[in-house]
């Protein structure tokens, strides 16, 4: 039976991007055309250029981090510092031949809902469907 690939997204994403009140359980989720996992952080600057690595080491497909903007970061740069983490991570993955959009960060504004945020985990499955499945992903 041929069965259609769904890329495995990870989406890392600061609590502070969802408006208040809003809620984006943990965990894997289905959508379309993907299966991805949410994950909340305190802030995007948590992220360390280690664990993205080793996101894809494991074989999660594609990842994506969501951070306020620059301008409404509540520790002032740490939206910067995961963008400069993330610039890093994507050269490595560059470097090894794995593919730059694998990994990615998308900056929103600080009124977001979960359906925006389950959107973005959409469109960076699209963005990896080229790829084809990490070739380091451990057959299940």
């Amino acid at each position: 039976m041929n069965e259609v690939y769904h890329p495995e997204i990870v989406v890392l994403y600061c609590g502070r991007s969802l408006i208040k009140g809003e809620y984006l359980p943990e965990g894997t989720k289905k959508l379309s055309g993907c299966n991805a996992r949410f994950v909340q952080m305190p802030c995007s600057s948590k992220i360390e250029t280690g664990y993205l690595v080793k996101l894809i080491e494991e074989g999660i497909d594609g990842i994506v981090v969501v951070a306020c903007p620059e301008e409404s970061c509540q520790f002032l740069v740490g939206s910067l510092r995961a963008g400069g983490r993330i610039a890093h991570a994507c050269a490595l993955l560059d470097e090894v031949g794995m593919g730059v959009t694998r990994l990615g960060m998308f900056r929103r504004s600080i009124n977001s809902t979960a359906v925006d945020i389950m959107a973005i985990a959409e469109e960076r499955a699209q963005m990896v469907l080229p790829l084809g499945q990490n070739p380091m992903r451990k057959t299940r």
